[in-house]
Protein backbone atom coordinates (compact mmCIF):
# COMPACT_ATOMS: atom_id res chain seq x y z
CA UNK A 1 0.00 0.00 0.00
CA UNK A 2 1.45 3.60 -0.86
CA UNK A 3 0.87 7.12 0.30
CA UNK A 4 1.32 10.75 -0.97
CA UNK A 5 3.41 13.03 -0.03
CA UNK A 6 0.24 14.19 2.15
CA UNK A 7 -0.36 10.13 3.20
CA UNK A 8 -3.23 9.72 0.93
CA UNK A 9 -3.23 6.49 0.00
CA UNK A 10 -2.23 5.59 -4.01
CA UNK A 11 -4.19 3.46 -6.32
CA UNK A 12 -2.59 0.08 -7.23
CA UNK A 13 0.61 0.47 -9.21
CA UNK A 14 1.63 4.00 -8.58
CA UNK A 15 3.90 5.19 -5.83
CA UNK A 16 5.50 8.41 -4.96
CA UNK A 17 8.91 8.72 -5.33
CA UNK A 18 10.30 11.06 -3.00
CA UNK A 19 14.11 11.60 -4.26
CA UNK A 20 12.27 12.65 -7.58
CA UNK A 21 9.12 14.48 -6.47
CA UNK A 22 7.13 12.13 -9.00
CA UNK A 23 4.72 9.59 -9.25
CA UNK A 24 5.79 6.64 -10.71
CA UNK A 25 3.46 3.90 -12.35
CA UNK A 26 4.87 0.00 -12.97
CA UNK A 27 3.45 -3.39 -13.83
CA UNK A 28 4.56 -6.27 -15.09
CA UNK A 29 3.21 -8.16 -18.06
CA UNK A 30 4.33 -11.43 -19.77
CA UNK A 31 8.01 -11.16 -17.56
CA UNK A 32 8.58 -7.66 -18.60
CA UNK A 33 8.08 -4.62 -16.36
CA UNK A 34 7.00 -1.31 -17.33
CA UNK A 35 7.28 1.92 -15.72
CA UNK A 36 6.65 5.64 -16.09
CA UNK A 37 7.03 8.86 -14.22
CA UNK A 38 4.52 11.90 -14.15
CA UNK A 39 4.34 15.13 -11.46
CA UNK A 40 0.49 14.98 -11.76
CA UNK A 41 -1.53 12.46 -10.46
CA UNK A 42 -4.44 11.85 -12.53
CA UNK A 43 -1.59 11.95 -15.65
CA UNK A 44 0.42 8.96 -14.30
CA UNK A 45 -3.19 7.21 -13.52
CA UNK A 46 -3.62 7.77 -17.59
CA UNK A 47 -0.85 7.09 -18.35
CA UNK A 48 -1.06 3.30 -16.57
CA UNK A 49 -4.44 2.38 -18.26
CA UNK A 50 -2.76 3.31 -21.38
CA UNK A 51 0.38 1.70 -21.66
CA UNK A 52 -1.71 -1.39 -19.80
CA UNK A 53 -4.12 -1.41 -22.76
CA UNK A 54 -1.44 -1.14 -25.62
CA UNK A 55 0.60 -3.87 -23.81
CA UNK A 56 -1.99 -6.24 -23.47
CA UNK A 57 -3.67 -5.75 -26.76
CA UNK A 58 0.21 -6.42 -28.32
CA UNK A 59 -0.13 -2.21 -29.56
CA UNK A 60 3.21 -1.53 -27.44
CA UNK A 61 5.45 -2.05 -30.35
CA UNK A 62 5.54 -1.58 -33.94
CA UNK A 63 2.88 -2.68 -36.76
CA UNK A 64 5.51 -5.63 -37.12
CA UNK A 65 3.83 -6.80 -33.21
CA UNK A 66 0.29 -6.12 -34.14
CA UNK A 67 -1.77 -9.14 -35.99
CA UNK A 68 -4.86 -8.38 -38.47
CA UNK A 69 -6.64 -10.31 -36.21
CA UNK A 70 -6.01 -8.44 -33.15
CA UNK A 71 -6.40 -4.85 -34.57
CA UNK A 72 -9.93 -5.64 -35.89
CA UNK A 73 -10.99 -6.97 -32.89
CA UNK A 74 -9.54 -3.30 -31.37
CA UNK A 75 -11.28 -1.85 -34.40
CA UNK A 76 -14.87 -3.47 -33.66
CA UNK A 77 -13.99 -2.49 -29.85
CA UNK A 78 -12.95 0.96 -29.79
CA UNK A 79 -14.08 2.46 -32.98
CA UNK A 80 -17.13 0.59 -33.93
CA UNK A 81 -19.45 -0.50 -30.47
CA UNK A 82 -21.76 2.31 -29.29
CA UNK A 83 -21.46 4.20 -32.79
CA UNK A 84 -23.02 1.69 -34.93
CA UNK A 85 -26.17 -0.50 -34.79
CA UNK A 86 -25.46 -4.08 -33.05
CA UNK A 87 -26.88 -5.58 -36.72
CA UNK A 88 -24.51 -3.28 -38.76
CA UNK A 89 -21.47 -4.86 -36.25
CA UNK A 90 -22.32 -8.50 -36.80
CA UNK A 91 -22.25 -7.83 -40.88
CA UNK A 92 -18.77 -6.71 -40.09
CA UNK A 93 -17.38 -9.47 -37.97
CA UNK A 94 -19.79 -11.95 -40.24
CA UNK A 95 -17.57 -10.67 -43.42
CA UNK A 96 -14.30 -10.75 -41.63
CA UNK A 97 -14.62 -14.43 -40.10
CA UNK A 98 -16.16 -15.76 -43.37
CA UNK A 99 -13.26 -14.40 -45.69
CA UNK A 100 -10.77 -12.67 -44.17
CA UNK A 101 -9.75 -14.05 -41.15
CA UNK A 102 -7.73 -17.43 -42.07
CA UNK A 103 -6.52 -15.39 -45.13
CA UNK A 104 -4.91 -12.51 -44.03
CA UNK A 105 -6.01 -12.60 -40.17
CA UNK A 106 -2.25 -14.27 -38.46
CA UNK A 107 -0.37 -11.79 -40.59
CA UNK A 108 1.61 -8.41 -38.71
CA UNK A 109 -0.22 -5.45 -40.15
CA UNK A 110 3.45 -4.86 -41.76
CA UNK A 111 3.40 -7.96 -43.58
CA UNK A 112 -0.05 -7.24 -45.13
CA UNK A 113 0.46 -5.60 -48.63
CA UNK A 114 -1.61 -4.20 -51.53
CA UNK A 115 -0.73 -7.56 -53.57
CA UNK A 116 -2.07 -9.96 -50.68
CA UNK A 117 -5.04 -7.53 -50.38
CA UNK A 118 -5.53 -8.17 -54.34
CA UNK A 119 -5.12 -12.06 -54.10
CA UNK A 120 -7.67 -11.99 -51.39
CA UNK A 121 -10.20 -10.49 -53.59
CA UNK A 122 -9.31 -12.50 -56.46
CA UNK A 123 -10.16 -15.54 -55.08
CA UNK A 124 -13.09 -14.64 -53.03
CA UNK A 125 -14.60 -14.01 -56.85
CA UNK A 126 -12.74 -17.08 -58.79
CA UNK A 127 -13.18 -19.55 -55.98
CA UNK A 128 -15.32 -18.54 -53.80
CA UNK A 129 -17.82 -17.12 -56.55
CA UNK A 130 -18.42 -13.81 -54.46
CA UNK A 131 -20.21 -11.09 -56.28
CA UNK A 132 -18.94 -7.92 -56.93
CA UNK A 133 -21.13 -5.94 -54.49
CA UNK A 134 -20.25 -8.28 -51.69
CA UNK A 135 -16.56 -8.32 -52.46
CA UNK A 136 -16.54 -4.50 -52.66
CA UNK A 137 -18.66 -4.57 -49.28
CA UNK A 138 -15.67 -6.53 -47.51
CA UNK A 139 -13.34 -3.39 -49.09
CA UNK A 140 -14.81 -0.66 -47.77
CA UNK A 141 -15.06 -2.62 -43.95
CA UNK A 142 -11.24 -3.34 -44.62
CA UNK A 143 -10.59 -0.80 -45.57
CA UNK A 144 -11.77 1.47 -42.64
CA UNK A 145 -10.04 -1.38 -40.47
CA UNK A 146 -6.72 -0.56 -41.93
CA UNK A 147 -7.10 3.25 -42.44
CA UNK A 148 -7.74 3.14 -38.09
CA UNK A 149 -4.17 1.64 -38.01
CA UNK A 150 -2.73 4.52 -40.48
CA UNK A 151 -3.94 7.24 -38.24
CA UNK A 152 -3.03 4.99 -35.16
CA UNK A 153 0.30 5.36 -36.60
CA UNK A 154 0.85 1.48 -36.66
CA UNK A 155 1.35 1.31 -40.33
CA UNK A 156 1.99 4.28 -42.77
CA UNK A 157 0.10 3.89 -45.87
CA UNK A 158 -3.36 1.42 -46.33
CA UNK A 159 -2.67 -1.33 -48.44
CA UNK A 160 -6.11 -1.43 -49.52
CA UNK A 161 -5.46 1.85 -51.68
CA UNK A 162 -4.31 1.31 -55.17
CA UNK A 163 -6.40 -2.54 -55.00
CA UNK A 164 -8.76 -3.25 -57.75
CA UNK A 165 -12.23 -4.56 -57.30
CA UNK A 166 -14.21 -6.86 -59.48
CA UNK A 167 -16.95 -5.29 -62.15
CA UNK A 168 -20.23 -4.85 -60.21
CA UNK A 169 -22.64 -6.92 -62.35
CA UNK A 170 -26.36 -5.08 -62.51
CA UNK A 171 -28.58 -8.48 -61.51
CA UNK A 172 -31.73 -7.91 -63.10
CA UNK A 173 -34.28 -7.38 -60.37
CA UNK A 174 -37.35 -9.84 -60.40
CA UNK A 175 -40.94 -7.87 -60.63
CA UNK A 176 -44.12 -9.64 -60.68
CA UNK A 177 -45.76 -8.62 -63.73
CA UNK A 178 -49.58 -7.12 -62.99
CA UNK A 179 -50.46 -10.86 -63.94
CA UNK A 180 -48.47 -12.50 -61.34
CA UNK A 181 -49.41 -10.16 -58.89
CA UNK A 182 -53.05 -10.46 -59.11
CA UNK A 183 -52.86 -14.44 -59.42
CA UNK A 184 -50.41 -14.30 -56.32
CA UNK A 185 -52.98 -11.92 -54.40
CA UNK A 186 -56.21 -13.92 -55.27
CA UNK A 187 -54.32 -17.23 -54.58
CA UNK A 188 -53.01 -16.73 -51.04
CA UNK A 189 -56.67 -15.64 -50.03
CA UNK A 190 -57.20 -19.49 -49.75
CA UNK A 191 -57.68 -20.62 -46.37
CA UNK A 192 -55.08 -22.48 -46.45
CA UNK A 193 -52.76 -19.63 -46.34
CA UNK A 194 -55.04 -16.97 -44.33
CA UNK A 195 -52.81 -16.94 -41.54
CA UNK A 196 -49.97 -15.43 -43.72
CA UNK A 197 -52.18 -13.36 -46.60
CA UNK A 198 -52.23 -10.08 -44.98
CA UNK A 199 -47.66 -9.90 -44.86
CA UNK A 200 -47.80 -10.31 -48.43
CA UNK A 201 -50.63 -8.10 -49.09
CA UNK A 202 -48.75 -5.38 -47.25
CA UNK A 203 -45.57 -5.87 -48.79
CA UNK A 204 -47.10 -5.47 -52.15
CA UNK A 205 -48.67 -2.50 -51.74
CA UNK A 206 -46.55 -0.77 -49.26
CA UNK A 207 -43.48 -1.59 -50.38
CA UNK A 208 -41.74 -1.80 -46.98
CA UNK A 209 -38.51 -3.55 -46.45
CA UNK A 210 -39.06 -6.78 -44.75
CA UNK A 211 -37.55 -5.67 -41.28
CA UNK A 212 -39.66 -2.98 -41.84
CA UNK A 213 -42.54 -4.76 -41.58
CA UNK A 214 -42.00 -7.46 -39.39
CA UNK A 215 -41.84 -4.93 -36.74
CA UNK A 216 -44.22 -3.06 -37.34
CA UNK A 217 -46.23 -2.61 -34.08
CA UNK A 218 -50.49 -1.74 -33.90
CA UNK A 219 -49.61 1.69 -32.76
CA UNK A 220 -47.77 2.31 -36.14
CA UNK A 221 -50.86 1.67 -37.81
CA UNK A 222 -53.41 4.60 -37.76
CA UNK A 223 -56.85 3.52 -38.73
CA UNK A 224 -58.70 7.12 -38.65
CA UNK A 225 -55.93 8.77 -40.79
CA UNK A 226 -55.41 5.66 -42.92
CA UNK A 227 -51.73 5.78 -42.25
CA UNK A 228 -48.75 3.59 -41.29
CA UNK A 229 -45.77 4.88 -39.89
CA UNK A 230 -42.51 3.07 -40.51
CA UNK A 231 -39.80 3.69 -37.48
CA UNK A 232 -38.27 0.72 -36.50
CA UNK A 233 -37.01 -2.86 -37.96
CA UNK A 234 -36.88 -6.20 -36.39
CA UNK A 235 -33.94 -7.92 -36.41
CA UNK A 236 -32.23 -11.43 -35.25
CA UNK A 237 -28.32 -11.48 -34.09
CA UNK A 238 -26.34 -12.64 -31.97
CA UNK A 239 -25.54 -11.07 -28.90
CA UNK A 240 -22.03 -10.26 -28.28
CA UNK A 241 -21.63 -11.47 -24.63
CA UNK A 242 -23.95 -14.35 -24.39
CA UNK A 243 -23.40 -15.77 -28.33
CA UNK A 244 -26.85 -16.39 -28.38
CA UNK A 245 -29.07 -15.43 -31.05
CA UNK A 246 -31.84 -12.64 -30.30
CA UNK A 247 -34.57 -10.57 -31.58
CA UNK A 248 -34.35 -6.85 -31.32
CA UNK A 249 -35.99 -3.68 -32.24
CA UNK A 250 -33.43 -1.23 -34.25
CA UNK A 251 -33.78 1.90 -36.21
CA UNK A 252 -34.68 2.35 -39.58
CA UNK A 253 -31.58 1.73 -42.12
CA UNK A 254 -31.04 5.69 -42.78
CA UNK A 255 -32.87 8.47 -41.47
CA UNK A 256 -34.72 8.51 -44.42
CA UNK A 257 -36.36 5.11 -43.85
CA UNK A 258 -38.25 6.55 -41.25
CA UNK A 259 -41.23 7.38 -42.91
CA UNK A 260 -44.99 7.58 -43.00
CA UNK A 261 -46.87 5.86 -45.52
CA UNK A 262 -50.46 5.62 -47.06
CA UNK A 263 -52.40 2.91 -46.56
CA UNK A 264 -54.53 1.87 -49.89
CA UNK A 265 -57.89 0.03 -49.07
CA UNK A 266 -56.81 -3.23 -49.97
CA UNK A 267 -54.02 -2.76 -47.45
CA UNK A 268 -55.91 -1.65 -44.87
CA UNK A 269 -58.60 -4.41 -45.15
CA UNK A 270 -55.60 -6.67 -44.97
CA UNK A 271 -54.64 -5.13 -42.07
CA UNK A 272 -57.66 -6.03 -40.71
CA UNK A 273 -57.85 -9.12 -41.17
CA UNK A 274 -54.25 -9.79 -39.19
CA UNK A 275 -56.27 -8.04 -36.63
CA UNK A 276 -58.80 -10.57 -36.85
CA UNK A 277 -56.61 -13.49 -36.78
CA UNK A 278 -54.37 -12.59 -33.62
CA UNK A 279 -57.70 -12.15 -32.19
CA UNK A 280 -58.60 -15.49 -32.60
CA UNK A 281 -55.31 -16.70 -31.87
CA UNK A 282 -55.81 -14.92 -28.29
CA UNK A 283 -58.66 -16.88 -28.08
CA UNK A 284 -57.91 -19.94 -28.95
CA UNK A 285 -54.85 -19.52 -26.12
CA UNK A 286 -52.05 -20.53 -28.89
CA UNK A 287 -51.03 -16.68 -28.31
CA UNK A 288 -47.88 -16.64 -26.82
CA UNK A 289 -46.36 -13.20 -27.76
CA UNK A 290 -42.17 -12.52 -26.38
CA UNK A 291 -41.94 -9.83 -23.55
CA UNK A 292 -41.36 -6.81 -25.17
CA UNK A 293 -42.79 -7.88 -28.57
CA UNK A 294 -46.63 -8.47 -27.64
CA UNK A 295 -47.57 -5.58 -29.73
CA UNK A 296 -46.31 -6.63 -33.11
CA UNK A 297 -48.64 -6.56 -36.16
CA UNK A 298 -47.04 -9.73 -37.76
CA UNK A 299 -46.05 -12.72 -36.04
CA UNK A 300 -45.93 -16.51 -35.96
CA UNK A 301 -48.62 -18.32 -35.53
CA UNK A 302 -48.13 -18.83 -31.65
CA UNK A 303 -47.38 -14.86 -31.48
CA UNK A 304 -43.48 -14.40 -31.26
CA UNK A 305 -41.11 -12.71 -33.76
CA UNK A 306 -40.60 -14.21 -37.11
CA UNK A 307 -36.99 -13.75 -38.80
CA UNK A 308 -36.81 -13.03 -42.47
CA UNK A 309 -36.30 -16.85 -43.71
CA UNK A 310 -39.71 -17.70 -41.90
CA UNK A 311 -41.59 -15.45 -44.26
CA UNK A 312 -39.47 -16.33 -47.29
CA UNK A 313 -39.88 -20.72 -46.64
CA UNK A 314 -44.16 -19.43 -46.68
CA UNK A 315 -43.76 -17.74 -50.08
CA UNK A 316 -41.85 -20.47 -51.29
CA UNK A 317 -44.40 -22.86 -51.00
CA UNK A 318 -46.65 -21.12 -51.93
CA UNK A 319 -44.95 -20.36 -55.42
CA UNK A 320 -44.67 -23.94 -55.04
CA UNK A 321 -48.23 -24.98 -54.28
CA UNK A 322 -49.22 -22.26 -57.66
CA UNK A 323 -46.92 -24.06 -59.71
CA UNK A 324 -48.46 -27.88 -58.87
CA UNK A 325 -52.06 -26.16 -59.57
CA UNK A 326 -51.14 -24.76 -62.79
CA UNK A 327 -49.26 -28.26 -63.82
CA UNK A 328 -52.51 -30.23 -63.24
CA UNK A 329 -54.62 -27.65 -65.20
CA UNK A 330 -52.23 -28.32 -67.57
CA UNK A 331 -52.62 -31.67 -67.60
CA UNK A 332 -56.01 -32.20 -67.71
CA UNK A 333 -56.94 -29.25 -70.34
CA UNK A 334 -53.93 -29.54 -72.06
CA UNK A 335 -53.36 -25.57 -72.12
CA UNK A 336 -50.11 -24.26 -72.30
CA UNK A 337 -47.93 -23.66 -68.64
CA UNK A 338 -48.13 -20.46 -67.02
CA UNK A 339 -45.34 -21.16 -64.28
CA UNK A 340 -44.64 -18.81 -61.58
CA UNK A 341 -41.00 -18.23 -60.99
CA UNK A 342 -39.04 -17.70 -57.87
CA UNK A 343 -40.42 -14.87 -55.66
CA UNK A 344 -38.10 -13.14 -53.05
CA UNK A 345 -38.76 -10.90 -50.68
CA UNK A 346 -37.38 -8.10 -52.34
CA UNK A 347 -39.16 -8.80 -55.47
CA UNK A 348 -42.43 -7.64 -53.27
CA UNK A 349 -40.71 -4.67 -52.84
CA UNK A 350 -39.53 -3.91 -56.61
CA UNK A 351 -43.03 -4.56 -57.31
CA UNK A 352 -44.11 -1.89 -55.43
CA UNK A 353 -41.97 0.72 -56.41
CA UNK A 354 -42.96 -0.94 -60.32
CA UNK A 355 -46.62 0.01 -60.11
CA UNK A 356 -45.79 3.39 -58.49
CA UNK A 357 -44.17 4.07 -61.89
CA UNK A 358 -46.31 2.33 -64.38
CA UNK A 359 -48.81 5.03 -62.34
CA UNK A 360 -46.79 7.86 -63.35
CA UNK A 361 -46.26 8.71 -59.74
CA UNK A 362 -43.22 10.91 -59.89
CA UNK A 363 -39.94 9.49 -59.20
CA UNK A 364 -39.47 12.06 -55.78
CA UNK A 365 -42.87 10.48 -54.28
CA UNK A 366 -41.17 7.13 -55.14
CA UNK A 367 -38.22 7.56 -53.36
CA UNK A 368 -40.01 8.50 -50.11
CA UNK A 369 -42.24 5.79 -49.93
CA UNK A 370 -39.46 3.25 -50.12
CA UNK A 371 -37.51 5.65 -47.90
CA UNK A 372 -34.21 5.88 -50.12
CA UNK A 373 -31.53 8.37 -49.26
CA UNK A 374 -31.17 9.87 -52.39
CA UNK A 375 -33.50 9.71 -55.40
CA UNK A 376 -30.86 8.66 -57.57
CA UNK A 377 -30.87 5.41 -55.66
CA UNK A 378 -34.49 5.35 -56.62
CA UNK A 379 -34.00 6.08 -60.52
CA UNK A 380 -30.97 3.72 -60.66
CA UNK A 381 -32.73 0.99 -59.26
CA UNK A 382 -36.03 1.00 -61.23
CA UNK A 383 -34.15 2.06 -64.80
CA UNK A 384 -35.86 -0.72 -66.67
CA UNK A 385 -39.26 1.14 -66.04
CA UNK A 386 -38.11 4.63 -66.33
CA UNK A 387 -36.38 3.41 -69.67
CA UNK A 388 -39.88 1.58 -71.04
CA UNK A 389 -41.66 5.13 -69.16
CA UNK A 390 -39.94 6.99 -71.80
CA UNK A 391 -40.56 5.07 -74.69
CA UNK A 392 -44.06 5.55 -74.01
CA UNK A 393 -43.80 9.18 -73.47
CA UNK A 394 -41.95 9.78 -76.66
CA UNK A 395 -44.52 7.96 -78.55
CA UNK A 396 -47.50 10.20 -76.36
CA UNK A 397 -45.42 13.16 -78.07
CA UNK A 398 -45.29 11.31 -82.04
CA UNK A 399 -48.78 11.50 -81.53
CA UNK A 400 -49.45 14.99 -80.51
CA UNK A 401 -47.06 15.50 -83.61
CA UNK A 402 -49.10 13.30 -85.86
CA UNK A 403 -52.01 15.72 -84.99
CA UNK A 404 -50.49 18.61 -85.23
CA UNK A 405 -49.18 17.33 -88.56
CA UNK A 406 -52.64 16.77 -89.75
CA UNK A 407 -54.13 20.07 -88.12
CA UNK A 408 -51.42 21.38 -90.64
CA UNK A 409 -52.70 19.53 -93.78
CA UNK A 410 -56.49 20.33 -93.14
CA UNK A 411 -55.54 24.06 -92.63
CA UNK A 412 -53.21 24.38 -95.85
CA UNK A 413 -56.09 22.83 -98.12
CA UNK A 414 -58.84 25.41 -97.20
CA UNK A 415 -56.84 27.88 -98.04
CA UNK A 416 -56.29 26.64 -101.34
Amino acid sequence: MAFDKNGKQLPKGITWVKNKNLYMARFTYQGISYTMYDKDLKNIKKKLSDKRYEVEHGLSGKADKVTLNQWFEIWIQEFKQGKVKNSTINAYETNYNNHVREVLGNRYLSQIKPVHIQKLYNNLLAEKQLAGLTIKKIHTQLKGVMESAVKNDLILKNPCIGTELPALEQKEMRVLSMEEQEYLLNFIRQEEWKMYEPSITVMLGTGMRIGELLGLTWEDIDFNAKTISVNKTLVYLQNRETKKYEFELQNPKTKYSKRIIPMFSNVEQALKRQKYNQNLLKIRGSFHPKEGFESLVFTSTIGTPQQHISVQKVLNRIVEKINEEKMKKVSENGNSPFFMEHINLHALRHSFATRCFEADIPAKTVQMLLGHSAIKITLDLYTHVSESKKIKDIQKLEHVFSLNGKLMELTEKKTV
